[in-house]
């Protein structure tokens, strides 16, 4: 079955760093202090079938300067790619972007443009928040382009600029057990799913050792890639930095994986690494 591992991977970081966004927290009051301009970070994502396991591919996720609508912002770019051994099987080239402000991390564009395994979608989002609503353009790359205005509460946030809030939430009144709701916007839909905190734990990643994490498991929503009942697992660095270092979850067919496999421009020193 192909393996769209990057939407996967983002799928699964929003799940888990949605956390705080059901806390009655206001999102136009979210100061951004747990990354800056320059941060990037790279995970290697696997899949197994039949108890062999594969590197298949990467996601890169970086945060640079830039402006948007005339205004200064932080573009926060995320890309996936298969190997060049992969890609005569399942080739995938994958961007998701989003222009956000520096401080509070309002989104104000958002672009998607994927490529996997021949099929191919862009999306395009522009957010207004004056009227609580998303314009929304929608296509197959080099079909016709759809045009939609999607009505959407405040704490709704694209796929890219949801991993980012996030890792600025405090996390200190987590309680073993606690399960969350949380929505994201993708494609014209809006998406409702539960997860639960499990444990503050130490995980070992292969390639990066070990780490102080917060682990959480997530019901995932039935359909092209998940059966009903399944749950994929999260591990989050326990430090200010607040970055998911690992990722497992069943598919269909299989098993994903993804591990970090390198890190710079970190605003805070990751405390949670175990020497």
């Amino acid at each position: 079955m192909p393996i769209r591992f990057t939407h996967i991977l983002l799928l699964h970081f929003i799940l888990l760093n949605q956390f705080s966004l059901a806390q009655d927290q206001d999102f136009c009051h979210v100061k951004n202090t747990s990354f800056i301009h320059d941060e990037q970070i790279t995970y290697v994502v696997s899949y197994t079938w039949l108890f062999v396991w594969t590197d298949v591919g990467e996601a890169h996720f970086a945060v640079t300067r830039d402006t948007m609508f005339d205004r200064e912002t932080l573009h926060l770019r995320t890309t996936g790619n298969s190997y060049p051994f992969y890609d005569w099987f399942f080739r995938v080239r994958d961007v998701y972007e989003s222009w956000v402000d520096p401080t509070t991390l309002q989104p104000l564009y958002f672009n998607r443009d994927i490529n996997e395994g021949g099929y191919t979608k862009e999306n395009q989002y522009t957010f207004d928040w004056d009227k609580n609503e998303v314009n929304a353009r929608i296509r197959r790359r080099g079909g016709q382009n759809r045009f939609y205005t999607i009505q959407v509460k405040p704490r709704i946030y694209d796929v890219v600029t949801a991993i980012y809030v996030a890792r600025n939430l405090k996390f200190e009144s987590i309680k073993v057990g606690q399960s969350f709701p949380v929505d994201v916007i993708l494609d014209r839909e809006i998406y409702n799913v539960k997860y639960t905190f499990l444990a503050r734990e130490n995980k070992k990643v292969k390639g990066a050792g070990p780490f102080k994490t917060l682990k959480f498991r997530v019901e995932l929503v039935a359909g092209d890639v998940f059966k009903e009942g399944q749950f994929l697992y999260v591990w989050v660095t326990d430090d200010p930095n607040r970055i998911p270092v690992y990722v497992e979850s069943p598919i269909r067919v299989g098993t994903v994986r993804a591990r970090i496999a390198s890190w710079q421009g970190l605003k805070h020193q990751l405390t949670s690494k175990i020497e």
